[in-house]
């Protein structure tokens, strides 16, 4: 796929010297992706000082594309001969020239750097003039050096615009409260996505100020803005809200910015100073790769600025792919480090310093929703790229990252990929260029052996989900790694020492090394089972969404897969996968835990996972209407092929299938009398298949629950699916913000509900077991035990936790603490039961 055309940059200066070292300096930031032209000096080689405007036509002209160019000028005589080479020009190549007041070195890396991401012209001219701002403010000049950003319509930048805002609601605060943020970050992306989302769960309009910094107010709905900021460790911040309940959200509020601490996997803060040794890239993820090189192709069609005359249409284009979007996101999201990532992404999507920017760029000026969104997003991401922080510049990709996604809903692209990583293929190293969160998150560690990240950082959302996965990676490797060529890659991300086509005997060198590695890191739970004090046996089983996370959680030594989400065959695309397409995604996981137990939840749509080929109807509350198997019941095609899938691909394979949001016998009862249907029609037609096949619900709804007893006449099995049933119990929603402490599935009440479920299956002979996140929390699962649980399943990377919280524990002493947890009132008092039977 062709390259969409990125914004040139033509160099005028008196010394040639300075020129050409400038470009260099310049193409550290972008390779070979941007055009720079150099016209500087004078004479036959350039070697005397001065300028010379027919040079710069010659440059320009040798430069010029679709997308403009932009030019920067060093002093005096430059800038006459840069006026007069426009008039020089021809007109059409002359209207696609910005000449802008940047400063010359720092503006020509800015420049490059933002021109690198396909941003407009307008942007890119904004970038340069604001390189000397991070500088400045460095210095204590920002007052005399800043020039605010304007935008193309002459309008404060967004962030600028949502702060003015902000700044008109602090004069009707009426409450105030103050905090002291301990992170050793700042209020980098994640807590700040989590103040974005708990300021979303009040009514009050909410700001943000430091008070050590003198910075804000700022909008705690906008993250870019929160950004600006620049929040340091240990500043004294205060929060001001006005509306009904904004006490309520001040002391909320300042509470979590207290609360904030930062966790092991952030590393410390880089000092601006620090390198790496000369010649190596900067170690990100440790272990030690080597295997042939592949390259991440994110090229985009070209998006020119095209104008429209239904803004309203355009409006809800954007609003749908905006949509499209954050579900995405939320397939392909994980619990913990990786689901706050990913959240701080959802949060940007929200952000209205980058969407409500897109809708006046489509309102005032008549654009159409995919330019609109480039230019928002361009001025977003430069708004972070300007910030001297390491940790809140890194978050210029995670803007990219999010803009690239909407981009390519609305342009009709397909989905990013790496030539040479198939599935199935040969394991490869990846070389990227500033590799993103949701590239990150969905990167196979079978399948690709390291990261080189020519640009990048430790402190990025990347870097964090590459080290979460076990990949060896390094990052700001551009002066080691060419933009093109190379068959061959390695890199040790302990020691950032990259190697390109390497010889045999580095080779033999690098395999040892990584064997040694290997050999060091520590060994899984055996055979996916823990046997307690007393001899008793618990099951550790993986929850999977794809072949990626099968092969990961087989290698951490699950037993089996407890729940096989299959939502993410039907995600993520505009029309159903047909039937030969979920039997060969299905086939692909079955055979990594061949001879294993595989639990396939069928399709679970609805609530937090629309699919919008479906077409379901707006609900009110989604979480509470047409969802899990009733949308099934009630698309029988949807159904029925699902059923087929799963049994045609389940032949030779211990598979079971397990339905979800079951709330009464009846649906139980019909789903049975389909899956025989299928199961008749596919004997018929003399196609092998898996059978007879276990048939068993999820536990989610209270009504299944209470009524176990009832569903054990029908059901094969029980799996209690803790994250749902939580919040239908407490009627708390999960993950609201404002409601963390009733998100435990330590609470006596859902304790309780899950000690009826497990008296029925033993009452039945029914097997239990537990697939919710309770089951990863090594704390509960050993309350989980003590209720009578005997197979647990949970994320590949929750296992040895919970295996080593279990390891030496007895029936008796966790069924004593179960019982006292079943007494206590609250979640907090029940999980103290755990500690007081560890320390017995």
């Amino acid at each position: 796929m062709p390259q969409p055309p990125r914004v040139a940059l033509v160099l005028v200066s008196h010394s040639r010297a300075l020129a050409e070292a400038t470009a260099v300096l310049a193409r550290q930031m972008t390779g070979d992706t941007v055009a720079i032209a150099i016209a500087a000096g004078s004479g036959p080689d350039g070697g005397e000082l001065g300028t010379d405007a027919t040079a710069i036509v010659d440059a320009v002209t040798a430069v010029d594309g679709p997308a403009g160019t932009v030019v920067l000028m060093d002093l005096g005589s430059a800038l006459l001969s840069a006026d007069l080479a426009l008039e020089l020009l021809d007109p059409d190549v002359a209207a696609r020239v910005t000449l802008t007041a940047a400063p010359f070195v720092e503006g020509a890396v800015a420049a490059a750097a933002l021109a690198g991401t396909g941003a407009p012209r307008e942007a890119v001219a904004r970038e340069a003039r604001a390189a000397l701002g991070p500088k400045a403010e460095h210095l204590g000049e920002a007052a005399e050096a800043d020039t605010p950003p304007v935008t193309t319509a002459g309008a404060p930048s967004p962030a600028d615009a949502v702060a003015d805002q902000a700044s008109a609601d602090h004069g009707r605060t009426v409450g105030t409260a103050e905090a002291v943020i301990r992170d050793s970050a700042g209020l980098h992306a994640r807590p700040a996505a989590r103040l974005v989302a708990l300021a979303a769960g009040f009514t009050a309009t909410a700001t943000l100020t430091d008070l050590t910094r003198g910075t804000g107010p700022a909008p705690l709905t906008s993250m870019v803005a929160l950004a600006r900021l620049g929040v340091r460790a240990g500043d004294r911040l205060r929060v001001a809200a006005s509306g009904p309940d904004a006490e309520a959200a001040v002391a909320a509020l300042a509470a979590a910015i207290e609360s904030f601490t930062g966790t092991g996997d952030t590393p410390p803060p880089l000092h601006p100073k620090e390198v790496t040794p000369s010649g190596r890239a900067i170690p990100v993820a440790p272990g030690v790769a080597l295997g042939p090189l592949v390259r991440l192709d994110r090229a985009l069609p070209d998006v020119p600025e095209r104008r429209t005359d239904d803004p309203a249409g355009e409006t809800a284009r954007l609003a749908a792919a905006i949509a499209t979007a954050r579900t995405m996101l939320g397939a392909a999201g994980r619990g913990g480090t990786a689901g706050d990532i990913l959240a701080v992404q959802g949060a940007l999507l929200d952000d209205p310093a980058i969407v409500g920017r897109a809708e006046a760029l489509i309102g005032t000026e008549r654009r159409d929703a995919a330019s609109a969104w480039r230019a928002a997003v361009a001025e977003a991401a430069a708004a972070y790229g300007a910030l001297d922080d390491p940790y809140l510049k890194a978050r210029e990709a995670d803007v990219h990252d999010i803009g690239r996604a909407v981009l390519r809903l609305l342009v009709g692209a397909a989905p990013a990929g790496a030539e040479g990583l198939r599935p199935g293929g040969p394991p490869a190293v990846l070389v990227v260029d500033d590799l993103a969160p949701s590239e990150a998150a969905q990167l196979d560690p079978a399948t690709v052996l390291g990261v080189i990240d020519r640009r990048g950082g430790p402190t990025s959302h990347a870097a964090i989900l590459l080290r979460a996965a076990g990949i060896p990676a390094v990052a700001g490797a551009a002066a080691l790694v060419p933009a093109a060529g190379g068959t061959l890659a390695a890199l040790d991300g302990t020691t950032g020492e990259v190697w390109i086509d390497p010889d045999a005997a580095t080779q033999a060198a690098l395999s040892a090394r990584r064997t040694a590695f290997a050999s060091a890191r520590p060994a899984a739970p055996g055979g996916g089972r823990v046997t307690l004090g007393d001899g008793v046996e618990i099951a550790l089983w993986a929850n999977v969404s794809g072949p990626a996370d099968a092969r990961a959680a087989r290698a951490a030594g699950a037993a089996g897969v407890g729940l096989l989400r299959t939502e993410m065959l039907f995600l993520d695309r505009l029309d159903p996968p047909s039937e030969d397409e979920q039997v060969a995604a299905l086939r692909a996981i079955f055979g990594v835990f061949a001879g294993c137990p595989v639990v396939v939840r069928l399709l679970d749509a609805g609530g937090d996972k629309p699919i919008p080929y479906l077409a379901m109807a707006a609900e009110a509350n989604p979480y509470l209407g047409v969802r899990g198997l009733r949308l099934l019941l009630a698309r029988p095609e949807v159904l029925d092929a699902q059923l087929r899938a799963v049994l045609i691909a389940g032949h030779g394979h211990d598979v079971r299938i397990m339905l979800p949001m079951v709330t009464e016998a009846d649906e139980l009862a019909r789903t049975r009398a389909a899956l025989e249907r299928v199961h008749a029609a596919l004997a018929a037609a003399g196609t092998p298949h898996a059978w007879p096949v276990p048939l068993g619900i999820m536990v989610e709804v209270p009504a299944s629950a209470l009524t176990a007893a009832r569903l054990a006449a029908h059901a094969d099995f029980f799996s209690i699916g803790t994250n749902d049933l939580t919040q239908y119990t407490l009627a708390a929603e999960r993950g609201h913000p404002g409601l963390g402490r009733f998100a435990d599935a330590a609470h006596p009440a859902v304790l309780r509900l899950i000690a009826e479920v497990v008296a029925a299956g033993a009452a039945a002979g029914r097997p239990v077991s537990v697939c919710g996140e309770a089951a990863a929390d090594p704390q509960v699962a050993r309350l989980l035990v003590g209720l009578g649980v005997r197979t647990l399943s949970m994320g590949a990377a929750s296992l040895a936790g919970v295996a080593q919280a279990l390891d030496g524990a007895s029936v008796p002493a966790l069924a004593a603490a179960a019982r006292a947890a079943l007494a206590a009132e609250t979640a907090e008092a029940a999980r103290a039961t755990v500690a007081e039977a560890a320390e017995t």
